[in-house]
């Protein structure tokens, strides 16, 4: 196992593999100036196992950078791979993955895996901003880049990264649907938005936009009723779905509870109100009345005490990527 990391002999250690794995995605880009390393003396027994990983660990992070240095360098274009081969995905461009998935390095912040039957586009791809289409299909995202970086159109919203591995799927109206396993994603359709945290996922329907999230663990009643109120609001059962989704929610459905305040009926957003602060106390300087108003900057003081982290990032960047997505 010691000879493995300095020429590849002997037996390969499960930590060392896992970690070249990881950075296998940079082997597709332009190899760097080779890194020579010299094998070190024998070591004694406190050289140990933690010691090559660590030696592993900086190897691979060194050799990293240096690839993703040089991708940045390139012609922007992402590189695709499938089962017959690996190939470039310029900018503007069209991928149709027919009767088998695809695999894309999104420059040096992650991957995308498209499965059979998508359709995707390459919008834009530069420094600190990657944009890709969803058409149609299903796609898995890993994004390892700090938040806003990285953005996924569909025909009802925009995805925005915002740090975070997650499951988008367009059906063939243009509905989606996105399930978030770490971190946390953004919809955004206009002034409506959605944040969507891990194990959580949400709706979208064209000419709407993204709906209320709900727990993965959430029972078939409770989401139905939140899509009536979502994307039925005339409907003369809302009132009725409200009280299902309040009286069904627990602890863990603060998130949900805290999108129902600006959008559940009038009529019940005291209700909401309350029963949200049941188990999150509305903080210092967020009343009633001001939700009722809705004032933001109320209610994300009220969502930053949930402990999903922060809406600042958010307010700070989202401006100019709205306009540019309603542009379109």
């Amino acid at each position: 196992m010691s000879d493995y990391l300095w020429d590849k002999s002997g037996g390969a250690d499960p930590e060392i593999e896992r970690l070249e794995r990881t950075l296998e995605v940079f082997a597709q880009a332009t190899p760097p100036p080779a890194l020579e390393l010299r094998k070190p003396p024998a070591a004694g027994r406190g050289f140990g196992r933690s010691a090559l990983l660590i030696a592993a660990s900086l190897t691979l992070v060194v050799a990293g950078l240096v690839l993703a240095l040089t991708m940045r360098r390139s012609t922007p274009g992402w590189q695709v791979t499938t089962a017959s081969g690996s190939s470039t995905l310029p900018v503007g461009a069209w991928l149709d993955t027919k009767s088998g998935e695809a695999t894309m390095a999104v420059a040096d912040i992650g991957t995308v895996t498209v499965e059979p039957g998508a359709r995707v586009r390459l919008l834009d791809s530069r420094e600190g901003h990657h944009r890709m289409e969803l058409a149609r299909g299903t796609m898995h995202a890993t994004i390892w880049a700090p938040p806003n970086q990285f953005f996924v159109e569909t025909p009802s919203t925009l995805a925005v990264d915002l740090g975070c591995a997650y499951t988008l799927t367009v059906d063939e109206d243009g509905g989606g649907l996105v399930t978030v396993l770490v971190g946390w994603v953004g919809f955004s359709t206009g002034e409506r938005e959605s944040f969507i945290p891990a194990g959580f996922a949400a709706v979208t329907r064209p000419r709407i936009g993204p709906g209320t999230p709900y727990s993965e663990r959430a029972s078939d009643d409770y989401r139905q009723a939140l899509a009536l109120i979502d994307f039925s609001p005339g409907d003369p059962g809302v009132e009725q779905a409200l009280a299902l989704v309040l009286d069904q929610s627990e602890e863990r459905d603060e998130v949900t509870l805290w999108h129902l305040l600006t959008r559940a009926p009038d009529a019940g957003r005291d209700r909401v109100f309350d029963r949200l602060a049941s188990f999150v106390p509305p903080p210092t300087g967020v009343t009633r009345d001001g939700i009722r108003a809705g004032d933001r900057r109320m209610l994300d003081a009220w969502w930053d005490a949930l402990g999903l982290g922060t809406t600042s990032l958010w307010r700070t960047w989202s401006q100019q990527w709205k306009e540019d997505f309603n542009r379109r």
